[in-house]
């Protein structure tokens, strides 16, 4: 358990630092444009922390672990993050960047055709922290289930 709380605390301030680095390089202004396409590259490091948390920081834990026990201790890692999920962003919506979710509604309705009403929904601060956690949640257990199939030991 102390290792799945390490990981998620690990997988939460790696959300948190996500988030900076793309404010500070301007993706939430200047270039919000390329936002939705470099978010995804922050499945690197979502699987390098899942990675290093079902191996427990072992060497040599490839092979020698169950799928059951190694998809156990990825998705205990995903629930630690999911449940800080709504926290970080708060934090970041409210007092790193308050700007945020206007600037991505404001996108939303300019440069995609989105209604006005329908972006302000969809960027408001509850309905982010709930896709938010939720997509942590959904996107944590497939990473989860890829990284068991890769670290669980194979019987003959």
């Amino acid at each position: 358990m102390k290792n799945a709380i390490r990981y998620g605390l690990l997988f939460a301030s790696a959300i948190f630092l996500w988030a900076v680095i793309e404010w500070l390089v301007g993706l939430h202004g200047r270039f919000i444009r390329y936002h939705e396409y470099l978010s995804y590259f922050f499945a690197v490091p979502s699987v390098a922390v899942i990675y290093w948390g079902v191996r427990g920081g072992d060497s040599q834990a490839i092979g020698k672990q169950s799928f059951g026990r190694a998809f156990a201790r990825g998705l205990a890692i995903t629930g630690v993050a999911t449940l800080l999920c709504p926290l970080v962003w708060y934090v970041f919506c409210t007092w790193v960047n308050p700007g945020f979710l206007e600037a991505m509604a404001r996108h939303a309705v300019e440069a995609k055709g989105v209604g006005t009403r329908v972006a302000e929904m969809r960027y408001a601060l509850t309905n982010h922290l709930l896709v938010s956690t939720l997509s942590t949640a959904v996107i944590g257990a497939v990473i989860s289930l890829v990284v068991a199939v890769v670290v669980a030991k194979h019987r003959p």
